[in-house]
């Protein structure tokens, strides 16, 4: 037994969504209002005769737990396949001493930090000397609940107050310096960190503490904030001050509100604007962006007119033209926001305060016109035009104009998404009227050779080997379905370019009938019965929707490490293994072509007719499981007379039916023209 199948079989997925949802009992079967998506009849039914769940409404997805808690959390597998394990009892990996040890003193950070957070929270409520920043806090309209909910706190205006108090807990000067709290100077004499000031915990996505932020209260205080140090726990890159408050209102309203400053987002939440998240430092980062596109289709910059409206603007034009062969860094400056509109899959708008106004202070005198403001966000592609021609007259000359358009091109074109640089390449055109055709081979020509960012397969290769002994995942052999299931990977890994052919056949079979167009999409992650399949699955497709490297490259790169393991076993499966579950002309005949091009050492080629026939085995097996979860559904839904009690659900099975009925004819034509051939 897998792991991924130990877990399973240890929790009820009616146990794991009850903690999310209010499920209620329908039969056999259990319902609710989709967590997912706003309904008012619920349409969100857990079935746990199979372990899975699925949403009949707008959602129209489903799975397993791992693809709940996936959803819910907004974690990749790796991180749900950790949680749910410790959930239940299941180890994944036999830690080695120094494993435990460093877990161990991970956790021993963890709890110094939470500690810290509630000595600074005690001294800003009781302390005489603290009335400076209660003041403070006055002064900014925070109110009792709020400052209860982001435990904001006071730093004494001592030098050892923290230090004395956390090791009066047991925890030593090295450890305390390690968590950030303390720091030793150059004649080695250890001090607190943050003295006079106000401090504000950041938590993690999960909610810990991992570090601060602080505000000096004093006019002349240096720096005016000072936050934690980089530490084992606080990564700024990585973290999004207020997310672990807004991920819930996040992934409801599909939309997410970014500001600059922790005042920004306490002030939100407490007038109930709960979608509103700060980066944390100057410029959001990668990491960031991609926690927010696993909850959020929108995400909105509010941005700071004296800060980072019109000027940071066109320094970000400079540092395109000065970056065009290679950003490692990936900050997300104007050209970022161009590449990450191609690369993610979500709405990036932009909105500028008025003159003299921050998100604080607009909320505080008008929550209405924050939300009429957050209502009016533009594309971001308009808004920079929009700032970058404002100095541009009606009667502009030409060549004013074409030094517009050169200077804004490298940024317009540097998505990745060849459609998304031709629709921003037109916008410009229209804007400063110029011939869109004259501006995309100006963009021809201005692109310049793209640095290699991400590891060689070699190279990952070699991280897979170091890290295989931490990653001890138990394959035991696979039944049929799991086996056909492992197949369509193994060609997958082998040649990712098969989906394409795979996807068009899709296509093709929906034809014009409109009841089919969600059924026979493109193949997803709840094509595979089993998670961790489905997690592979969805990286692979991630790694065709982008151009900076190669598939397999991009795989590595992001594979979770409770994965490698498994990929490398089903990359190294020799073919034979999968002919008790495959037609013997088709294997026989594969098998001979591989053959020929080992001899010849010839890369394979992406041959497709096999992987079509199984990527439509995949989706038949899947509307069958769907089909059966249905027919339970029907039978706890019927009323006395045979009426069906829920209208959503009277003419599901006939679509899906005659979406089994279609793709089993195609298979057997496939077959039958292979015979012949």
């Amino acid at each position: 037994m897998s792991v991924v199948d130990d877990v399973k079989a240890r929790l009820d997925i009616v146990d794991v969504v009850s903690g999310y949802v209010n499920l209620q009992k329908a039969g056999r079967n259990f319902k609710a209002l989709c967590p997912f998506h706003q309904e008012r009849t619920p349409s969100f039914i857990v079935f746990p005769d199979t372990q899975t769940w699925r949403c009949f409404g707008a959602c129209a997805e489903g799975g397993d737990v791992f693809g709940f808690v996936m959803k819910a959390e907004g974690w990749e597998f790796g991180e749900a396949l950790r949680e749910l394990a410790k959930r239940a009892g299941v180890e994944l990996t036999p830690y080695t001493p120094a494993q435990d040890q460093q877990q161990a003193e991970t956790d021993r950070l963890r709890g110094l930090l939470e500690e810290t957070a509630r000595f600074f929270h005690r001294q800003l409520l009781d302390l005489t000397d603290a009335q400076i920043v209660r003041d403070y806090v006055a002064r900014r309209a925070l109110d009792k609940q709020t400052v209860e909910t982001f435990v904001l706190g006071y730093a004494p205006d001592d030098w050892r107050q923290a230090l004395q108090h956390l090791q009066m807990l047991g925890y030593s000067q090295d450890e305390v310096i390690e968590a950030g709290v303390a720091v030793r100077n150059e004649k080695g004499h250890v001090y607190d960190r943050f003295r006079h000031r106000l401090v504000i915990p950041i938590r993690d996505s999960r909610g810990h503490t991992v570090g601060f932020g602080a505000r000096g209260l004093d006019k002349d205080a240096t720096p005016k904030y000072l936050n934690s140090p980089q530490t084992a726990l606080f990564d700024k890159s990585r973290l999004l001050f207020g997310f672990d408050m807004a991920r819930r209102a996040i992934r409801e309203t599909e939309t997410v509100v970014v500001v600059e400053g922790y005042m920004d987002v306490m002030q939100a939440h407490q007038a109930g604007f709960l979608n509103v998240v700060a980066q944390m430092g100057t410029a959001l980062t990668e990491e960031q962006l991609r926690q927010l596109d696993r909850y959020a289709s929108r995400l909105i910059l509010a941005l700071d007119p004296d800060a980072a409206g019109i000027s940071a603007t066109m320094r970000g034009l400079d540092v395109a033209r000065q970056t065009l062969d290679g950003d490692a860094t990936r900050t997300f400056d104007p050209r970022g926001m161009m590449r990450y509109t191609g690369l993610l899959d979500i709405d990036i708008r932009v909105v500028s305060l008025p003159e003299g106004q921050d998100p604080d202070d607009l909320i505080r005198e008008n929550p209405a016109a924050w939300e009429e403001l957050i209502a009016r966000a533009v594309p971001v592609v308009e808004y920079i035009i929009r700032q970058a021609t404002a100095h541009l007259s009606n009667d502009a000359s030409i060549s004013e104009r074409e030094g517009v358009a050169r200077q804004l091109l490298p940024l317009l074109t540097a998505t990745e998404n060849n459609l998304q640089s031709q629709m921003n390449i037109q916008a410009l055109a229209r804007h400063i009227h110029l011939d869109d055709q004259v501006l995309v081979q100006w963009a021809h020509s201005q692109r310049l050779r793209k640095v290699r960012i991400f590891p060689s397969i070699e190279e990952q290769r070699k991280l897979a080997e170091g890290s295989a002994h931490r990653s001890k995942i138990d394959i035991k052999p696979p039944g049929q379905s799991e086996l056909r299931e492992g197949f369509c990977l193994w060609l997958l890994l082998e040649q990712p370019e098969r989906l394409y052919a795979a996807n068009r056949k899709l296509r093709e079979l929906q034809g014009t009938d409109a009841d089919l167009d969600n059924i026979l999409g493109p193949l997803n992650a709840q094509d595979f019965s089993r998670a961790d399949y489905g997690a592979i699955f969805s990286l692979l497709e991630d790694a065709l929707n982008q151009d900076d490297t190669e598939p397999l490259d991009y795989l590595y790169r992001r594979l979770p490490e409770e994965l490698v393991t498994l990929v490398e076993q089903l990359r190294v499966t020799p073919l034979e293994s999968f002919r008790q579950v495959l037609p013997r002309a088709l294997t026989t005949e594969f098998l001979s072509i591989r053959q020929h091009q080992d001899r010849i050492n010839q890369r394979p080629e992406p041959d497709t007719t096999l992987f079509i026939q199984e990527a439509l085995w995949l989706r038949h097996s899947r509307l069958e499981r769907e089909l059966n979860e249905l027919y339970f559904l029907q039978q706890d839904t019927q009323t006395q007379n045979g009426e069906l009690m829920e209208a959503p659900y009277k003419r599901e099975p006939g679509v899906y039916a005659r979406a089994r009925q279609v793709i089993a004819m195609t298979l057997q034509q496939m077959r039958s023209l292979s015979r012949e051939m």
